[in-house]
């Protein structure tokens, strides 16, 4: 598929294989409600697979791993990262579920996958699913560059939250709400839950994503006072007037500053 093929997720078909006696059904659940809400809200097409013969698993691992050749994606678990084909070049449904999209017949992503080239990089059919749910734009190619990158820098937070410029620690990720899907969540040194949006380049629409958090709700599922729940945006960069919405909303805007020191020389 060419990198300037329009293809808009309507055109797509989603085929998530899990297995009844492998996979961890708490994670197959996620997945199960996540991709229903993506249908309603996108109108995409999906199948739930979770019995396959032997001729059609054997196919389906050969097809996988032919749209994951040399330049594209990973797809063989390794790293540190379980990837849809195990070390033992199997399907991995121990991991959880395997999510294949399809444009024409032809699979043209799968999920779990990696970065080619980078150690330990995983989006899994979460991860997917959930740039799909908060983007504005029905292109896959721009879903497809994103997810990756927004992926680094949420992990790039958990790894080190002191980024963010004070003293806080990693509680979870993609906590689910009816009104929306938090990216990231960390806690304060006064116990105080951050719930945080992620974002490679943050806009106007992001704040609209952000106050659609419903604190009573998040608060209530975890047995704290609203009070204690504070709202934030991270992003590299941003445009429009969200530092002003920000303030008017009581949204948190914090900034990911790269440098330039030059060469450093022992």
């Amino acid at each position: 598929m060419s990198s300037e093929t329009r293809i808009y997720l309507q055109e797509l078909e989603f085929d998530l294989y899990y297995s009844l006696e492998e996979s961890p059904i708490d994670e197959v659940d996620k997945v199960l409600g996540l991709l229903e809400k993506v249908k309603q809200t996108k109108k995409i097409k999906f199948n739930i697979i979770t019995n396959i013969t032997e001729n059609e698993y054997k196919k389906l691992k050969r097809e996988i791993s032919a749209a994951a050749g040399p330049g594209k994606f990973k797809i063989v678990s390794g790293g540190g990262a379980a990837l849809a084909i195990s070390k033992s070049k199997k399907l991995n449904f121990k991991q959880g579920s395997i999510l294949v999209i399809l444009y024409k017949d032809e699979i043209i992503r799968v999920c779990p996958y990696g970065e080619q080239g980078v150690k330990g990089s995983r989006i899994s059919p979460f991860d997917f699913l959930t740039e799909i749910m908060n983007s504005k734009t029905d292109l896959f190619s721009d879903l497809d560059e994103k997810a990756f990158t927004e992926q680094n820098l949420r992990n790039l937070i958990i790894k080190k939250p002191s980024l963010l410029g004070e003293e806080l620690e990693y509680l979870e990720v993609e906590v689910s709400l009816d009104s929306a899907i938090i990216d990231l969540v960390l806690i304060d040194k006064n116990k105080n839950h951050l719930l945080l949006e992620i974002k490679l380049d943050a806009k106007d629409r992001t704040i609209g994503q952000v106050t659609r958090y419903n604190i009573a709700d998040y608060a209530k599922k975890k047995g704290i006072e609203p009070e204690k729940v504070r709202k934030g945006i991270v992003t590299l960069s941003y445009t429009g007037q969200i530092a002003k919405a920000c303030k008017e909303n009581k949204i948190e805007l914090f900034i990911i500053d790269f440098k330039n020191i030059g060469y450093c020389l022992k």
